[in-house]
């Protein structure tokens, strides 16, 4: 069993017996006591522990990667596992100040425990951007456009390509006039330290399907594509086709059945 930690910032988050206490996650995640279920299917569960059990005064969110076979188990002892691979992808996004939740720290399976852990800070008092929109709750959608447009901009500015750029992977945390969009479930991402074009029509067109399907085509052509346009490098804003993503993810859409949520 390999654990890496961050210090810093996981001095602070992370107290000094948080490797034992590491090691019983199963047993934790099995409970209903300290863990809130968010996802689960064969190959994650996705949820919230409770601080107080690890003596903190915060959550933790927690990405297990489900033991899916011997052969499975096998490659991850010989390649790594995908709890690694994110735990690195998000230290350096974190690293460069884009908006992740801290990293702290990942689990390799083990003979005595197969599944991998990747654990970070839990987003309080956020939701994500799609149950915002079904829910009636996007009011200020102004203020939603020139924030996400900006935090979206700033993110491909940077080399940052999220890879699944849906609306349920882009939280909105408020704390009363402070608001932050947080990227999440980055599995896909990929840093690549400079603006690359083919994965910013890649994540552009994700989003613009993912709204297609929420039925807020409107919102994004009017409000959330100027505002992440006039945020964009002068360079680079000429060389995007605008046209092009809408119509790409249009075929999308019609490729996946025209699912509607």
């Amino acid at each position: 069993m390999r654990i890496y930690k961050i210090v810093p910032p996981c001095s602070k988050y992370c107290p000094a017996d948080f490797l034992s206490i590491a090691e019983e996650l199963d047993p934790v995640i099995a409970g209903a006591e300290y863990f809130c279920l968010k996802k689960h299917d064969l190959s994650t569960t996705v949820g919230v522990i409770k601080g107080e059990i690890f003596g903190l005064p915060h959550d933790i969110m927690v990405k297990r990667f489900n033991y899916k076979g011997l052969l499975n188990f096998l490659f991850k002892k010989i390649f790594g596992s995908r709890a690694r691979r994110l735990w690195y992808i998000n230290m350096k996004l974190y690293e460069r100040g884009l908006p992740v939740a801290v990293p702290f720290a990942y689990l390799e399976p083990s003979f005595r425990r197969k599944n991998s852990f990747y654990l970070s800070s839990f987003i309080e008092n956020s939701d994500n951007l799609g149950n915002i929109y079904k829910r009636g709750l996007f009011i200020e959608h102004g203020k939603i456009a020139l924030i996400l447009g900006q935090a979206i901009a700033q993110w491909h500015a940077a080399g940052a390509v999220h890879g699944d750029l849906k609306w349920s992977n882009i939280l909105l945390q408020k704390n009363g006039h402070d608001w932050r969009f947080f990227f999440v479930d980055l599995d896909q991402a990929v840093f690549f330290g400079a603006i690359n074009m083919r994965g910013v029509l890649k994540d552009l067109v994700r989003f613009y399907r993912y709204g297609l399907e929420l039925g807020a085509e409107d919102w994004v052509d009017l409000e959330f594509l100027p505002a992440y346009m006039s945020s964009l490098p002068k360079g680079i804003q000429g060389t995007l086709d605008l046209a092009f993503i809408k119509e790409r993810a249009r075929k999308d859409r019609e490729k996946k059945g025209r699912r509607t949520l």
